[in-house]
């Protein structure tokens, strides 16, 4: 099973970075369609292809890691709101504060991003608009400025297949009911809590009672009908949404969100934000 708390690590990452990154020549796009930017995430570093500044718009990210297994995230903060502050509530939040948790759903604005493997990059689309945002490995410490310049021109946009959409109920709703193992899915986040996806491959005769059972024990080791079949988005905030790309070995899968919850602290899995699903 994926790790539950990623994002625990950011708050080491975040607490490095506080002088501004040097922004190198940026590149401007045309309007026929998005560009790809790639984005190189190392245990130390993370470096794009268009330097450290993009034209604003519907963009494009490929994420590639030469080694280990790495999500790029995507993130603003509020004005007034420090790197430090951020780094100093996130490790509060997935410790169980609860003060924690709602101070960072309010004041860091998550864009989504994607996980990446070696074998695996990992695609996502989203709209960006001027401003400096944050671009920070969710599996370690690496951490960097991207800043976004100009108006968004008219571009073409990346068709979905399917759609899974984050509620209030913390549930997921899915279209079409069986999705996809390989093709672009929208993620729309419809609730009022920061919400990610993780993809966990589990043997066909796995059943909700069996997930059920293995959320509440508490067990931290890989479950026993779990199966390799992973990947998983970046987070995002409520009202978003981005398009993630994903291509997986067709089967059962389990779905599930690790947020902590704005009232409990509990990750949302823990408060039935899952779903078996298949993907074909």
């Amino acid at each position: 099973m994926v790790t539950r708390v990623r994002l625990a690590a950011v708050s080491a990452a975040v607490l490095t970075l506080f002088s501004a990154t040097v922004v190198t020549p940026a590149v401007a796009q045309g309007a026929s369609g998005p560009p790809t930017v790639v984005a190189t995430v190392t245990s130390k570093t993370i470096t794009f292809s268009h330097g450290t500044s993009v034209h604003a718009g519907r963009v494009t990210f490929k994420v590639v890691a030469p080694s280990g297994d790495h999500t790029l995230q995507l993130a603003k903060l509020t004005p007034g709101y420090s790197l430090r502050q951020a780094g100093a509530d996130i490790a509060a939040a997935f410790s169980g504060k609860v003060s924690a948790v709602r101070t960072i759903d309010k004041k860091i604005l998550f864009l989504g991003g994607a996980e990446a493997t070696p074998s695996h990059p990992g695609y996502f689309a989203e709209t960006l608009y001027a401003g400096t945002y944050y671009a920070f490995d969710q599996n370690g410490n690496a951490i960097t400025t991207l800043h976004v310049f100009g108006t968004p021109p008219m571009r073409d946009w990346v068709h979905e297949t399917s759609t899974i959409t984050a509620t209030n109920a913390h549930r997921f709703a899915t279209s079409p009911t069986v999705l996809p193992a390989s093709g672009w899915t929208l993620f729309r986040n419809a609730a009022d809590e920061p919400h990610f996806i993780v993809f966990q491959q589990v043997q066909p005769t796995t059943t909700a009672k069996m997930v059920s059972d293995y959320l509440a024990s508490g067990n931290q080791n890989p479950p026993p009908w779990g199966l390799p079949g992973t990947t998983s988005t970046g987070v995002i905030s409520p009202g978003r949404q981005i398009l993630f790309h994903h291509q997986l070995p067709a089967g059962s899968y389990v779905i599930l969100c690790y947020w902590p919850d704005d009232q409990t602290g509990m990750p949302h899995a823990l408060m039935g934000m899952w779903k078996l699903v298949t993907l074909k």
